[in-house]
């Protein structure tokens, strides 16, 4: 699990930092161009969404045996896995959050180049 949550905290930075390009207008995108690369991040958003399913499966009741020892194995796996902020599924959503929000910044930075173009319009409107 730390894996997951290193790559999660990487992910993080990485948004936090396209956020902050976006916002300060260092990345200004075409409509299409920018359309394209959020369809990309939720794709992937959507890919983990169909691990965090695949990731419930993996909670079988009894796979470790009807004893006391096979219930307290399943019972620590399925808190590894559910556990709030810390576990798979927990991970696995915060990721998935993440890329929608890089998504968002990208089409963010198209609406900013389209609102600069119409201002720009006006302006030569204004001064013809």
């Amino acid at each position: 699990m730390e894996g997951f949550a290193a790559g999660a905290s990487a992910l993080a930075g990485q948004a936090a930092g396209l956020r902050a390009a976006v916002d300060s207008g260092k990345v200004v995108m075409t409509p299409e161009a920018a359309e394209r690369v959020a369809k990309i991040y939720e794709d992937k958003a959507d890919k983990l969404q169909v691990k965090m399913r695949r990731t419930e499966r993996l909670i079988a009741k009894g796979a470790f045996g009807d004893c006391n020892i096979g219930r307290a194995l399943g019972q620590k796996f399925e808190d590894k896995v559910n556990a709030p902020e810390v576990g798979l599924v927990a991970i696995l959503t915060k990721m998935q959050e993440i890329l929608r929000n890089m998504a968002q910044a990208y089409r963010d930075s198209a609406r900013d180049m389209q609102n600069t173009d119409d201002e720009h319009a006006r302006n030569l409107n204004r001064n013809v």
